[in-house]
């Protein structure tokens, strides 16, 4: 009977699990994932941190106390500080392992690796080492395993970045796409959809953003359309550098949306509190405004409410669609451009 490993579907798992799900099978170890988010889930998060910490932490919370009644042997939590040479993860990442620890929450045995790229320079053996270091110790076997798992995760992120230029047929619209050398045509509008991957793909905390936009006759883009090599170039338009992986690919995107031609419109999701949401969103919505690009914030914390959020994006498509078919120069009492919510 193989081991079990248990891995929250919060945070880092919207992002690499299909890393790490290919890691642990080729080592023979069984990955257990929590179930989607729901309102248990989060309720129970919100039991075991302070007030003030952000919600995709509160949801992490809920889904390590889920997987503590799903009879696994181990959690994994890894200490994520930097996965690329030049910027950090989110400050929450690098803290997870001690939160847990310090928190009320009785849980299982935690495997904690440390992944730093930024400072040493054999970080990535040393995190697959201590990563597979419960179950086996065999070298050769752990590299194999990684160098799966890396091609899994790339198929997997090229998979996003071609769902994210395909027509996107069961929109509910007759949306039809030509890319050109100039950029993409489009016979509706598109809305990039900018955030944190814990907050773009995880259904219950963005209250299913992403099939609403497409109920209402648009096409959802997301930063998964850029590749990390197309991202530095496009950062390149970006006068200083940016220190934050998650910060760099929504900088990234949006330089790249700045191409597209047709309607278009710009929707951020950030998290209540989020220190790097705070300086990032500036930066970008005044890039936005200069390009006069329409944008629209929206802020999540637990007290979001659905209602609230259907009336924001149906008015933020209207205006857009007033604008652009009718020519009205709508003046919002935000300015010129749809500003926060």
């Amino acid at each position: 009977m193989s081991d079990k490993v248990g891995i929250p579907r919060a945070l880092f798992y919207h992002t690499y699990y299909p890393l790490w799900r290919a890691f642990f099978g080729e080592l023979g170890v069984e990955t257990i994932v929590s179930p989607e988010t729901n309102k248990e889930i989060l309720n129970e998060g919100i039991k075991h941190v302070v007030d003030e910490t952000c919600l995709p932490v509160k949801v992490f919370f809920g889904h390590i106390a889920e997987l503590n009644k799903a009879g696994v042997d181990y959690l994994f939590v890894p200490r994520m500080v930097s996965v690329e040479k030049k910027a950090y993860i989110c400050p929450k990442f690098m803290g997870l392992p001690d939160m847990l620890r310090a928190s009320k929450l009785a849980h299982l045995a935690l495997i904690m690796p440390v992944i730093n790229l930024v400072k040493a320079a054999q970080a990535e053996e040393q995190f697959i080492l201590e990563s597979a270091a419960p179950f086996t110790g065999n070298r050769r076997l752990i590299k194999k395993a990684w160098r799966v798992a890396l091609q899994e995760q790339q198929g997997h992120e090229e998979n996003l970045r071609r769902k994210a230029l395909a027509v996107n047929a069961d929109s509910g619209s007759a949306v039809r796409r030509k890319i050109t050398e100039s950029g993409w045509k489009n016979d509706d509008l598109t809305i990039l959809l900018l955030g944190h991957d814990y907050n773009v793909y995880d259904r219950y905390v963005n209250m299913g953003i992403m099939e609403k936009l497409r109920h209402l006759g648009c096409q959802v883009v997301t930063s998964a359309l850029l590749s990390r090599e197309e991202r530095e170039l496009r950062l390149k338009q970006f006068p200083r550098s940016v220190f934050w992986t998650y910060g760099r690919n929504l900088m990234g995107a949006v330089f790249r949306f700045f191409d597209y031609a047709g309607k278009k419109g710009v929707i951020i999701l950030s998290s209540f509190g989020c220190g790097i949401d705070s300086f990032i969103d500036h930066f970008i919505m005044r890039r936005l405004a200069a390009q006069k690009i329409p944008y629209l914030n929206v802020v999540l914390d637990e007290h979001t409410g659905e209602g609230g959020l259907n009336t924001r994006l149906e008015a933020f498509i209207d205006i857009i669609q007033w604008r652009r078919d009718y020519h009205q120069s709508y003046i919002s009492t935000y300015g010129q451009h749809v500003g926060r919510s």
